[in-house]
C-alpha cells in the first residue's frame, strides 16, 4: 500500500522538474563510457529554491535508479576488467629485467674494458651502436608505461565524476524528502571508492617501474655520452701527434712483459660467444644458413641449364653465391651486433666475395690482390677485435705500409704494360699514395691518422668490390626471371623484355651506389651507422627564396622522376600489348591516347616533384600570372602551337601515319608533339612543321578517312586505230593488275581529240595509297606491251623543216661535186623555221 501511495507523488515529481539530461542509459563498457553527471539546465527551469541567475543541476528522477546502478555496475566491472590488463605487467617486468641485465652487462664490460680514451675506434663504435640500441627498448618499455599511466588518469577522472555524481544525487533526494533506496547510493559510492583506490594503486606501481626505467635511462645516457667525447676526441686528433715516433727510444721501451700481459687480458675481454644476443637474433641465423642452403642446392642443380651470363660465376660456385647473397641480403636484420659477431659476418661474406670476384677477374694476378686485400682486411679487423695495444698495432701498420708500397707499385706497372683499365691502375696509385702517406704518419708519431688512412682504404676498397658484386648478381637475377619460360609466356615480356630489364637494373644501380656512397662517407667521417650517416648530411643544401634545396630533396626529386618516366613507359607497352593488341583500334587515335597517358603521367610527377621542393598548388598563381605576362610579351607563337597540338590529338585532323601534301610535298606523318609535327618525305628527308600551321593552313591529307587511292593514267594512240578496242584492252589489263580493286571497277575513258593521238584516261582503285607509284608503273608497261603485241600505233609529234636561201656550194655538196677552193662561204644566210603539221 505505501508504494502505491508513492506512485502519484513521483509522477507529480516527474512532471515539476525539467527533462532530465540524461536521456539514455550508459552503453559503454570501456574507459570512454559515459559518465553519469548532471546536466546545465536553463534558469527557467531551475527549482524555486536555486538562484534564478545562475544554471543548476538537474539530476534524474528516481524513476531511472534501477537503470543506472545496471548500467554502472556493467562499466565498474568492464573498467576492473581493463585494470587487470593493465596491473598484468609480467611482460613489461621481463622486458625490464632483460634490459636491466643488459645494461648491467654493459656497464660492467665498460669498466672492464677501462677509459673509453683509449679503446680503438671500432671498439667505441661498437659500444655506441649497442648502448644506443639499449637506449631504443628503454624509450619503447617508458613509451608503454606513459600511455598506461595516461590510460589511468582518465579512468580515474571518470569515476571521480561518477562517484561526486551518485553523491550529490542523493543529497539532492534528500533534500527534495523523496523516498529512494539509500543503500543502493551508498554502495554505488562504495564501489566507486574502491575502484579508486584500486587505479590509484595500480598507478604506484605503474610509477615505481617508471622510476626504475628512468634511473636505468640515466645510466645508459651517461655512457652514451661517454663513448660520444671519446668518439668526439678520437676524431679530433687524427692530425694531431698521438704517439712516440719510431725514432725515439721510449717508442721501443714499450715492448716489454707487461704489453704481453696487456694482450692476453685484452685477448680474454673478447665476447666471442654471446648468449643473450644469439638468443635475441637466432632466427636470423636459420634464415641465412637456409636461404644459403637453397640457393646453393638450386644453383647446382641448374649449372647445365645456364643461360644468363651475368650468372655465370655463381654457377661456378653455388655454395659461395648461396652463402654471400644470404649473409649480404639478411645481415641488416642484425640489430647493434657485437664485435665479434660482426667479425664472422664479415669472415663469410669476405671469403665468399673473394671467391666470386676472383672468379670474374680475367687475369691471374688480379685474383691474388684481390686474395691479398681480403687476407689483410680480415686481419685488421681480427686485430680490432682483441684490442691489440696501440704499440703492436703501429709496428703491424708500419710492415704493412713497407710491404704493400713496392708490391702496388710493381703491380701498377705490371698493369700498365698489360694494359689494364685505367680504374684498376689508378686505384694502384692511390693505394700506394696511402700507404706511403700512413708510413710517414706512422713513422711520426700521427698514429691515430696512420690507422684511419689503412683502415678506411680497406674497408673502401671491399665495400666496392661487394657492391659490383651485388650489382652484377642482380642484373644477372632480372636477365634470368625475364628470360624464364614462365615470363615468356607473356606476351608483354617477350616483346619489352630487355627494356624493363634494363630500367629495373639502372634503379638498381643507383640504389647501390647511393648506398655505396653513404657507406664510404660513413667509413671516412666515422660515423656508426649508415642511418646516422645519412642523417647527418640529408639536409645538407642551399635555400633559394622560399624553396630549400637539400640532398635528400634532390634525390627524391630525380627518383620521382625517373619512375614516372618508367611508370609511363610501363602504361603506353601495357596499353600497346594488353588494350590495343587484343582488339582492332585505330592507330592515330593509339597513339593520341599514349601520348595523352604520358603527359598525364609526367605531370602527376612534376606536380610530386615540385611538392617534395615544398612548392604548394597554391604557388601556381604566382607561376600562372607570371606565364600570362609572358604570353603576352612575346610567347603567343608557344601557346597557339601548344593549343594546336591538343586539337591535333583530340580532333585527329590528320594522325600518326597518314599521307599528306603540304606546300606540294608528299610527306608521312610520324610524330604529333604538343608544340610541332614532324613528317618525313619520300626521300627521307624530316620535316619539323609547327602545330599552329597544320591546324590553320590547308593540307591536303591523302588518308585521313581511309587508306584506298585512285590514280589515272594518260594514254593516247593513232588517229585511225579502233577505239573500242582500246578502251577493252585497257579495261583487261587493269583487271590483271591483283593489286587493282574490283570494286569500284577500272574505268577506262576516250576523253579528247589531241594534236597528234587519240587520248585516253585509265582509272582505277588500289587498297593502299603507299601501291600507288608501283601500280602506275606496273600497268603503263602492260599497256605498252599490250598495244606493242595488238599493233596499236601511239604517236610522237612530227615536225617539218624548212630551208630558204640555200648557197650554191651545199647543192655542190649534196650531189657529191667538189666545191672550186676559192668559193664563197656555203651559207650566206641560213634560216630554219620550223612548223608544225599535223600528221596521221
Amino acid at each position: 500500500m505505501r508504494a502505491l501511495f508513492l506512485i502519484p507523488y513521483c509522477v507529480l515529481v516527474a512532471l515539476l522538474c525539467a527533462p532530465p539530461a540524461w536521456s539514455a542509459p550508459d552503453s559503454s563498457s570501456g574507459a570512454n563510457a559515459s559518465i553519469e553527471q548532471p546536466s546545465v539546465t536553463n534558469p527557467s527551469t531551475t527549482p524555486p529554491s536555486s538562484d534564478a541567475g545562475n544554471d543548476v543541476t538537474v539530476f534524474p528522477g528516481v524513476s531511472e535508479i534501477v537503470s543506472r546502478l545496471a548500467t554502472l555496475s556493467t562499466n565498474l566491472a568492464a573498467t576492473q576488467t581493463q585494470l587487470d590488463e593493465i596491473a598484468a605487467m609480467e611482460q613489461i617486468k621481463d622486458n625490464l629485467d632483460k634490459v636491466m641485465d643488459r645494461q648491467h652487462t654493459l656497464d660492467q664490460r665498460i669498466k672492464e674494458l677501462g677509459d673509453p680514451e683509449q679503446w680503438s675506434f671500432e671498439r667505441l663504435l661498437e659500444t655506441r651502436s649497442v648502448l644506443v640500441s639499449q637506449q631504443s627498448n628503454l624509450a619503447t618499455i617508458f613509451d608503454s608505461l606513459s600511455a598506461k599511466l595516461t590510460t589511468l588518469d582518465n579512468l580515474r577522472n571518470q569515476w571521480q565524476q561518477r562517484k561526486t555524481f551518485w553523491s550529490e544525487w542523493k543529497i539532492y533526494l534528500v533534500k527534495e524528502r523523496t523516498e529512494f533506496p539509500e543503500a543502493d547510493f551508498d554502495r554505488s559510492v562504495e564501489k566507486c571508492s574502491a575502484l579508486l583506490k584500486n587505479i590509484a594503486d595500480t598507478s604506484g606501481k605503474l610509477i615505481e617501474v617508471q622510476q626504475q626505467m628512468v634511473m636505468v635511462q640515466d645510466g645508459n645516457d651517461t655512457s652514451i655520452r661517454q663513448i660520444d667525447t671519446a668518439l668526439k676526441n678520437l676524431r679530433a686528433q687524427i692530425f694531431k701527434k698521438t704517439a712516440r715516433s719510431f725514432f725515439s727510444s721510449e717508442f721501443y721501451q714499450q715492448f716489454n712483459a707487461e704489453l704481453k700481459v696487456q694482450v692476453k687480458e685484452n685477448f680474454k675481454l673478447v665476447q666471442w660467444y654471446r648468449k643473450s644476443y644469439l638468443h635475441d637474433y637466432w632466427w636470423v641465423a636459420v634464415m641465412q644458413l637456409m636461404l644459403a642452403l637453397g640457393l646453393a642446392v638450386n644453383l647446382r642443380k641448374h649449372r647445365k641449364n645456364n643461360d644468363a651470363s651475368q650468372w655465370n660465376i655463381l654457377f661456378r660456385h653455388p655454395w659461395a653465391a648461396g652463402l654471400f647473397m644470404a649473409f649480404a641480403t639478411l645481415s641488416p636484420l642484425y640489430k647493434a651486433p657485437p664485435l665479434a659477431w660482426t667479425f664472422y659476418l664479415l669472415l663469410i661474406s669476405v671469403i665468399t666475395a673473394s671467391i666470386l670476384v676472383a672468379g670474374i677477374v680475367p687475369e691471374r694476378r688480379h685474383a691474388m690482390l684481390i686474395w691479398l686485400l681480403a687476407f689483410i682486411y680480415l686481419v685488421s679487423m681480427f686485430l680490432q677485435v682483441i684490442g691489440l695495444p696501440l704499440p703492436l698495432l703501429r709496428l703491424y701498420l708500419a710492415v704493412l705500409s713497407l710491404v704493400g708500397i713496392p708490391l702496388l707499385v710493381w703491380m701498377c706497372a705490371l698493369s700498365r704494360r698489360n694494359k689494364d683499365s685505367w680504374q684498376l691502375i689508378i686505384g694502384q696509385r692511390i693505394g700506394a699514395i696511402l700507404l706511403a702517406i700512413s708510413l710517414i704518419a706512422q713513422l711520426g708519431g700521427y698514429s691515430t691518422l696512420s690507422m684511419r688512412l689503412v683502415d678506411a682504404s680497406i674497408k673502401t676498397v671491399f665495400v666496392l668490390l661487394m657492391v659490383y658484386m651485388v650489382m652484377r648478381l642482380t642484373q644477372g637475377g632480372v636477365d634470368y626471371l625475364l628470360r624464364h619460360p614462365w615470363a615468356q609466356s607473356w606476351k608483354f615480356f617477350k616483346i619489352f623484355g630487355s627494356r624493363l630489364s634494363k630500367k629495373i637494373n639502372h634503379l638498381m644501380v643507383g640504389a647501390l651506389s647511393v648506398y655505396a656512397v653513404l657507406y664510404t662517407v660513413q667509413i671516412w667521417g666515422g660515423s656508426d651507422s649508415v642511418t646516422t650517416t645519412w642523417s647527418k648530411i640529408k639536409d645538407l643544401g642551399f635555400t633559394f627564396g622560399n624553396v630549400e634545396l637539400t640532398l635528400s630533396t634532390l634525390i627524391m626529386m630525380v627518383l620521382i622522376m625517373y619512375l614516372a618516366f618508367t611508370l609511363s613507359w610501363l602504361v603506353r607497352s601495357l596499353f600497346d600489348v594488353e588494350v590495343v593488341g587484343p582488339r582492332y583500334m585505330d592507330s592515330g587515335l593509339r597513339d593520341s591516347l599514349k601520348t595523352l597517358l604520358h603527359y598525364v603521367i609526367i605531370s602527376c610527377g612534376l606536380l610530386l616533384t615540385l611538392g617534395a621542393l615544398g612548392i604548394g598548388l597554391q604557388n601556381f598563381a604566382v607561376i600562372a600570372g607570371a606565364l600570362g605576362i609572358g604570353i603576352g610579351f612575346g610567347l603567343q607563337n608557344i601557346v597557339n602551337n601548344f593549343i594546336s597540338g591538343l586539337i591535333l590529338l583530340f580532333e585527329r585532323p590528320i594522325k600518326l601515319g597518314d599521307r599528306i601534301i603540304l606546300d606540294g610535298e608528299w610527306a608521312i606523318v610520324r610524330k604529333i608533339g604538343l608544340r610541332s609535327t614532324v613528317i618525313e618525305t619520300y626521300n627521307q628527308a624530316e620535316i619539323i612543321v609547327p602545330n599552329s600551321q597544320l591546324i590553320s593552313e590547308k593540307v591536303t591529307n591523302l588518308t585521313h578517312s581511309n587508306s584506298r587511292a585512285r590514280i589515272t593514267i594518260d594514254v593516247g594512240v593513232a588517229y585511225g586505230e579502233n577505239i573500242e578496242r582500246v578502251l577493252e584492252i585497257l579495261k583487261e589489263e587493269a583487271k590483271n593488275n591483283s593489286t587493282v580493286l574490283k570494286y569500284p571497277e577500272p574505268s577506262p575513258l576516250f576523253v579528247a581529240f589531241g594534236a597528234s593521238s587519240l587520248d585516253f584516261k585509265l582509272r582505277v582503285w588500289l587498297d593502299n595509297f603507299d601501291q600507288s607509284l608501283d601500280v602506275k608503273s606496273d600497268l603503263s608497261v602492260a599497256i605498252y606491251k599490250r598495244f606493242d603485241k595488238e599493233g596499236i600505233a601511239i604517236p610522237f609529234p612530227q615536225r617539218d623543216l624548212h630551208l630558204r636561201s640555200v648557197s650554191e656550194n651545199v647543192w655542190r655538196q649534196w650531189r657529191g661535186e667538189k666545191p672550186p677552193v676559192d668559193s664563197q662561204p656555203a651559207f650566206e644566210m641560213e634560216e630554219e623555221h620550223q612548223t608544225g603539221s599535223d600528221h596521221e
